[in-house]
């Protein structure tokens, strides 16, 4: 009988141990994941609207994962300048961001959706005298050639490399807490890929302009 209870108290001590132990949500994350990503980015900004009659251009990439719950939000829109140019940008945001659990990065997600995937680089992007860095690459389907640059943030801090990413999820699993995650992808459709990248660089920096304080440190980071 004495055994019984000292296994008993050992279990249930050990289990008490385990969740204590357990590497959880980072508090400002949790705070993070209660602002609707709609309200982080204008709807209007430059010479950029939103064009609600292109919904159908966009091709939501992230619907498998979000199929699957592992975004806890994404913002899918498609804006246009005075010229009819149109640009999508489609933004997933993670509460948690372990090893096990991550966002899918473009060139995975395009890939699994049947698209050839080539010119994958790192760039940067100028945003009010700042270099943010992100990676570009092509994707392609017969008759549909989608240029993309994205960038991802980690907590509070924009990582390209991949290596590098990895790295930080780790260390901040080991000091016992979860980062959240939020991809920025910006693409549009066009063959003529330097065009397509200048466009896209364009828009990146009125946005950055339009963003307030507070928006820019949960989109970009500073």
């Amino acid at each position: 009988m004495k055994t019984a209870w000292l296994m008993a108290i050992l279990m249930t001590l050990t289990a008490a141990l385990s969740y204590a132990f357990l590497p959880k949500p980072q508090p400002e994350a949790q705070a993070r994941a209660r602002t609707p990503l709609e309200q982080l980015f204008p709807s209007e900004f430059g010479p950029w609207r939103l064009d609600p009659a292109a919904a159908a251009l966009i091709r939501p990439a992230f619907e498998r994962a979000r199929q699957f719950q592992m975004y806890d939000q994404v913002l899918e829109r498609t804006y246009m300048d005075a010229a009819g140019y149109r640009i999508m940008l489609s933004v997933a945001y993670g509460r948690q961001q372990s090893v096990g659990l991550q966002m899918h990065r473009p060139e995975v997600c395009y890939k699994a959706g049947g698209f050839t995937v080539s010119r994958i680089e790192p760039g940067e992007l100028q945003m009010l005298g700042r270099a943010i860095p992100v990676t570009r690459l092509f994707a392609s389907l017969e008759g549909r050639p989608e240029p993309i640059t994205y960038w991802r943030l980690l907590g509070n801090e924009v990582i390209a490399d991949e290596a590098r990413f990895k790295l930080r999820q780790l260390s901040s699993g080991g000091a016992g807490g979860i980062p959240d995650g939020l991809l920025v992808r910006i693409s549009s459709l066009d063959d003529d890929l330097p065009h397509a990248y200048k466009l896209q660089a364009d828009f990146a920096q009125a946005m950055a302009q339009a963003l307030t304080p507070a928006q820019r440190q949960r989109v970009l980071g500073w």
